[in-house]
């Protein structure tokens, strides 16, 4: 080991950058260079002024050193078992990054242009540095603060609120922190925002935004938040403490859905469909399943429909509206703010596809009013999954495929949060610019996302594979320089926690 040492004292690569062209950068030096991939570099070219280089890639290197013969380490060159032909490999690191722009005592000039240059001098941004080139990145953006730069942990990490006018995907493995960071998420966008959302949620993991896990908390922040958190309405199944129910009418559900429900194909089920249409387009603008069910059964041509019904039990379920309550699609996100529609309070899948499939049809109704709102979906696969056999759930996944594609010019704007980019379906996530991601396990979800989102570069993907707890890659519009950050403190409780773990202590 000493004599590598040696070796390497003597042999030393250089830290240097060059460019042979308008922005990339590449870069080498020995190993303890300490750049990192995501992490900003300064090189300083003797002109005084300092080129700031975003670092996309960092790799080991290794090249032949000299043979151990010819430098005579043992100081005994004569010694014939000293001087036997080795060649010694060494190692360094290489490297690429962008140019950001240029910094002066004034602070940072933002720029898509450069000038090639030979071999400078290069070494990693010191903290001061790197806050200042955040700061003329954000520049007069509105932003909502998350936590604060992994590898610069006296940085905030802040996204611009404007980014989320774009669809968003979440990604990360269960217990990499994802449902807190959700959480985080929501709430700096509830209070530092005045965009409209609404939350469906399958693991009730969001019900608890509109209160504080510490009442008393006296930080800033969570003073902030007490004066936003009561325009947050959750809505639960019927029985449960909630701001409102949690229902539909048979009528919120395109006629299409409707059929799904009643499990009717237009063409195998020919007479029942078409009566279906008759029944519900003599009814008026809003019905329910028991107003379908009694049309349906006064006429013998329908009759079938009538007991269609009755044998499948859907006009037992308690997702259905009853007198005096307010359906999900009147009470959204444009007239209460912040909505969280809990669908994990109702009793069956099929419910909750329905509620889903009667919020996002509403919303796509109603788009021409271009009124934006972010449609949230937590644990994205239940609601729009990549494939399956379900009726219900391919309608959803069709809805949101349309809302993807077509949405965003109308103010519709989508988060889609899910454990792997495979589960859900892909002409929604061709169609995010923005990728959260937390810690993945798996190789071939990694190779799915380069795939998916090539505008971020592959190796700072691959970091997620070594993520710790809370800790994810920001990137696109709400990043311009994609942010590897450590997620901060989340004010409400969260819910849909894991079950305790007490089992693994040895019996008293």
């Amino acid at each position: 080991i000493g004599r590598r040492h040696e070796l390497y004292d003597r042999l030393t690569v250089a830290p240097v950058a060059w460019s042979a062209n308008v922005r990339a950068v590449e870069f080498a030096g020995p190993v303890a260079l300490g750049l990192g991939i995501g992490g900003l570099a300064i090189v300083e070219p003797d002109d005084g002024m300092l080129i700031v280089v975003h670092v996309s890639d960092v790799r080991i290197a290794e090249r032949d050193g000299p043979r151990i013969e010819e430098l005579g380490l043992d100081g005994d060159s004569h010694d014939a078992s000293s001087s036997a032909s080795i060649t010694i490999c060494l190692r360094y690191v290489r490297g690429d990054g962008v140019v950001l722009g240029l910094l002066d005592p004034h602070g940072l000039e933002l720029t898509t242009e450069s000038y090639p240059f030979g071999e400078e001098l290069i070494r990693p941004a010191t903290t001061d540095e790197v806050g200042t080139v955040i700061d003329a990145i954000d520049g007069d953006q509105p932003t909502i603060g998350v936590g604060w730069l992994r590898d610069y942990p006296g940085v905030k990490a802040r996204l611009h609120s404007r980014g989320f006018s774009r669809h968003t995907f979440m990604c990360g493995q269960s217990g990499s922190g994802k449902t807190y960071t959700t959480g985080v998420l929501f709430e700096r966008l509830l209070a530092h925002s005045s965009l409209p959302v609404m939350v469906l949620d399958p693991n009730s993991d969001h019900v608890h935004l509109g209160s504080l896990a510490d009442p008393d908390d006296p930080a800033p922040e969570a003073a902030f938040y007490r004066r936003v958190m009561d325009s947050v309405s959750v809505s639960r199944a019927r029985g449960l403490d909630s701001t409102f129910t949690l229902c539909v009418d048979f009528s919120d559900l395109e006629p299409e859905v409707q059929a799904a429900l009643l499990r009717l194909d237009p063409i195998a089920d020919l007479d029942d469909y078409n009566a279906l249409l008759q029944v519900t387009s003599g009814l008026g603008e809003t019905y329910s399943i028991t107003d379908v069910a009694h049309a349906s059964g006064a006429a013998e041509t329908s009759a079938g429909l009538a007991r269609r019904i009755e044998n499948l039990r859907l006009d037992r379920w308690g997702l259905w509206k009853r007198p005096g309550e307010t359906s999900a699609t009147e009470a959204d996100a444009i007239s209460r703010r912040f909505v969280v529609a809990d669908l994990g309070s109702l009793t069956t899948p099929d419910e909750r596809t329905a509620v889903a499939l009667a919020v996002l049809g509403n919303r796509w109704r109603a788009r021409r009013n271009r009124q934006p709102v972010l449609l949230a979906i937590d644990e994205a696969h239940n609601v729009l999954p990549a494939s399956t056999d379900n009726p219900l759930l391919r309608a959803a996944s069709e809805t949101g495929v349309l809302i993807a594609g077509e949405g965003r010019k109308f103010g519709l704007h989508l988060f889609i949060a899910s454990q792997r980019p495979g589960k859900v379906h892909p002409n929604v996530i061709s169609q995010c610019d923005n990728l959260i991601l937390m810690r993945m396990n798996g190789a071939g979800d990694i190779a799915n996302l380069e795939t998916q989102f090539s505008h971020v570069p592959a190796s700072l993907l691959r970091q997620s594979l070594g993520f710790g707890l809370g800790q994810a890659l920001f990137a696109g519009r709400i990043a311009p320089v994609p942010l590897l950050a450590q997620v901060g403190q989340r004010l409400t409780p969260e819910g849909g926690s894991d079950v305790p773990t007490t089992w693994s202590a040895p019996p008293a």
